[in-house]
């Protein structure tokens, strides 16, 4: 299974960013679908819908965290100087209009900080 985490230094964007970070983007058990993921990564938020992994840029459904609406746009997950970070958009859909926002994840288990091998993502 791959995840990348969003740490808060890879957030940018209006007040409710934070809400973000030490979310995680991972591959479901079958391989079939991307899954966002709240701090927990069993704690589902939003799934890709299809029988295949998309290639981006794809969207993930709206889904509510912290009490408002997030949409988020993954447009690579490639990215990087390792070629291992997703990047990407996030918005709140109207009514709240928070200013708009990029994010990024890192990949693998590490924790924030640990240097290596590590994937991120950015949405």
């Amino acid at each position: 299974m791959s995840q990348w985490t969003i740490h808060s230094g890879g957030v940018t964007g209006g007040s409710h960013k934070d809400k973000l970070v030490g979310c995680h983007i991972t591959t479901n058990d079958t391989n079939t679908a991307y899954e966002f993921t709240d701090h927990n990564p069993n704690t589902v938020l939003s799934t890709t819908t299809g029988n295949s992994l998309p290639t981006p840029p794809f969207t993930f459904p709206t889904f509510g965290l912290g009490g408002y609406d997030f949409s988020i746009e993954v447009t690579t997950l490639t990215g990087g100087p390792s070629n291992n970070q997703a990047e990407g958009n996030w918005s709140i859909p109207s009514p709240t209009a928070d200013p708009d926002g990029t994010w990024t994840a890192q990949s693998g288990t590490t924790t924030e900080g640990d240097e290596g091998d590590t994937k991120s993502a950015s949405a």
